[in-house]
């Protein structure tokens, strides 16, 4: 009996918590992080590349690491500073480093260029991107909207949650999470148990236990969540042509498609990637076996990126009279682009001057 009055204070407490004052920093809620993750999880902090949170049955335990040494999230540990590539809180993050960039973790997707230890210049990514510190350069992807009052912002949940490690959600109990390691960096992967729920005590699917889904209490995981009206309701997002949003309890959920597949905004479900047509301006270098791909185009199919070894786009355009074709891997005249256009979504509608309107096969 004692036990079971033990585990249920427990449970309480962990409900409690989240309906409770909260940890913040920023538009990091640290509390409610910690209700999604298992017992014991450690996450980064955006004050200081000293410190660190332990997530305990009764919320987030604030920790640090020794003098010279700082916290990487990556390896839930500490290291000497010289090791760790963190700029939470450091007063000149140019430090020891010559010719490169690094973030302005004071401005969503904002950086400096580093230049003899001292910054030479700063700026901003452009919209539909941020500032990915592994790569030392702008890539695609969303950036959080809502900049902080007290000069941290959290651009991407994957920048505090170590990788590897599954997380649920605080707007959807069926929700799940996971920073997963890549070769282009860090990407959150989301998904959703099958008429289950997800546990966060135990990291895993499964069937509803009593309080199992105490932490969903409607405050996002950070501010920069999007809100949206009809359940169920899908969108497509702006960058990334593999990915799309479901409205979950009025929050917009992230969501992917298979490898190799796009989210088809004809249909509003994921098709093979070469016959989807995607969302306009989404990265068509995502999966992509050649250095040229079209862009999403629906006026003339003559925009078409260079991709580099990282999966990021430059923009291009063919001359007039033609239309870029990945076949060919070049431009090519305009008397081909009707036949084009029935196999190759990204050009969906789109037609040479003066010739009638030409649909595509999304089937």
């Amino acid at each position: 009996m004692t036990g079971k009055l033990l585990l249920a204070t427990i449970l309480c407490l962990m409900g409690g918590q989240a309906l409770g004052d909260a940890v913040l920093e920023g538009n990091y809620n640290v509390t409610a992080v910690c209700t999604a993750v298992t017992v014991g999880t450690q996450l980064g902090s955006l004050e200081s590349c000293q410190t660190y949170y332990v997530c305990k049955s009764t919320g987030p335990e604030k920790a640090s690491c020794q003098t010279g040494y700082s916290y990487d999230y990556k390896r839930s540990s500490c290291y000497p500073s010289s090791e760790v590539a963190c700029y939470w809180g450091v007063e000149n993050p140019c430090g020891g480093r010559n010719h490169t960039w690094v973030p302005n973790t004071a401005v969503c997707g904002g950086w400096y260029y580093c230049l003899e230890g001292e910054s030479a210049g700063s700026g901003k990514c452009p919209s539909n991107q941020k500032f990915d510190a592994s790569l030392a350069c702008c890539a695609y992807g969303s950036c959080a909207t809502t900049e902080s009052s007290d000069g941290v912002v959290l651009d991407d949940l994957c920048d505090v949650v170590p990788p590897g490690q599954y997380f649920g959600d605080t707007v959807d109990c069926t929700t799940w999470h996971n920073c997963e390691s890549t070769s282009t960096g860090i990407v959150l992967r989301t998904g959703q148990c099958t008429n289950q729920i997800y546990n966060a005590l135990t990291g895993q699917c499964a069937y509803s236990t009593t309080n199992a889904c105490s932490r969903v209490t409607g405050i996002p995981l950070s501010d920069g969540a999007v809100s949206c009206t009809t359940n169920g309701a899908k969108t497509p997002d702006a960058t990334e042509c593999g990915k799309y949003y479901v409205c979950t309890n009025k929050i917009n959920v992230a969501t992917y498609c298979d490898t190799g597949y796009y989210f088809d905004v004809k249909s509003s479900t994921c098709v093979a990637r070469q016959v989807a047509v995607p969302e306009e301006g989404c990265n068509r270098c995502q999966y992509a076996t050649t250095k040229f791909v079209n862009a999403v185009d629906s006026d003339n199919c003559s925009t078409y990126y260079y991709c580099n070894q990282e999966g990021q786009a430059a923009l291009n355009t063919c001359p007039d009279d033609t239309f870029f074709d990945e076949t060919v891997q070049g431009c090519t005249s305009d008397e081909n682009l009707t036949t084009y256009v029935k196999n190759n979504g990204a050009c969906y509608g789109a037609t040479a001057s003066g010739s009638e309107e030409t649909t595509a096969s999304t089937e």
